[in-house]
């Protein structure tokens, strides 16, 4: 479960109408505290009812916001790669340059990608559309708007 006791993601799943007002408001105004277990289950029932699925590159977390090393996201891409074609999804939003380029095992720069282009990534004998968007966290969130009205885009035309 991804980004559990932080805030400013939230704001995005807020924006393109994935959380409701009331889970909202609750992360965003409570502490560490809101985060128990039945919280979390929930929210994250909720996003899945939503066909939404969430998870990190980096299976792992630490007690600072500084940025991972490519190394840590390369260790784990094997096992993001294997959840990725097991969980079978139409469609993938990496946020970031970094985790992006990793994915992909090439370098991209997120505001290159407008509208719904998107790359492709083979696993095995199936194929992914990747859609690198910003990371609408941290040093991000100046780039939250744009991370936002992307979304938008790739979820309705993909929707329509």
């Amino acid at each position: 479960a991804p980004w559990i006791g932080t805030k400013n993601i939230w704001k995005m799943f807020f924006a393109l109408g994935f959380l409701g007002e009331d889970t909202f408001n609750r992360i965003q105004k409570g502490g560490k505290d809101v985060w128990d277990e039945r919280f979390t289950l929930n929210l994250y029932n909720g996003l899945s009812k939503k066909s939404l699925y969430i998870t990190n590159l980096a299976k792992c977390t630490q007690i600072d916001a500084r940025s991972l090393k490519n190394d840590v996201f390369i260790n784990y891409l094997q096992n993001t790669l294997e959840e990725i074609y097991l969980v079978n999804p139409a469609h993938i939003i990496s946020f970031g340059n970094q985790v992006s380029s990793v994915l992909l095992n090439k370098n991209i720069k997120v505001s290159k990608y407008e509208k719904d282009e998107f790359e492709v990534l083979n696993i095995k004998d199936k194929k992914f559309n990747i859609y690198p968007v910003y990371y609408p966290v941290g040093q991000g969130m100046r780039n939250l708007d744009k991370a936002i009205e992307r979304v938008k885009r790739i979820v309705s035309h993909r929707a329509g």
